[in-house]
């Protein structure tokens, strides 16, 4: 009886992590888009119209500090959401911020080192750990 009711809260957790990674990926995507939606008009303006120099910078610095902290959310976000999985051992991690940042990558797929194994593949991007 112990074994059915652990077996149906783990099922419940795994939901739960699941929806969480889900809601944190899609905030990503979210950020994402309203850093574009914010920084790219100040860049148009400060390349579009005349102005003092002064103005142009201080448009394109704060279009700059947008960027930059808007990929700094977004990565956080994502790198948080679930795990990665290695393809060699199945294997379920969180990397480093710095692994996860500098890691060459598609869409689902980031190229990371195990650590348990200590391969360097292209690990999917899974919503449980």
């Amino acid at each position: 009886m112990d074994y059915k009711k652990k077996a149906e809260e783990n099922m419940v957790n795994l939901v739960k992590e699941a929806q969480e990674s889900k809601k944190k990926i899609i905030m990503s995507a979210m950020v994402s888009v309203l850093v574009i939606v914010a920084a790219v008009p100040l860049f148009v303006v400060a390349g579009m119209f005349e102005m003092q120099v002064w103005a142009r910078v201080l448009l394109m610095g704060i279009g700059f500090a947008i960027t930059v902290m808007g990929i700094a959310i977004a990565c956080v976000l994502d790198r948080e959401a679930g795990a990665f999985e290695c393809p060699e051992c199945k294997e379920r991690f969180v990397p480093d911020m710095k692994s996860y940042v500098m890691g060459p990558h598609t869409i689902t797929k980031r190229k990371l080192t195990c650590p348990k194994c200590g391969c360097t593949k292209y690990c999917k991007h899974v919503l449980t750990r």
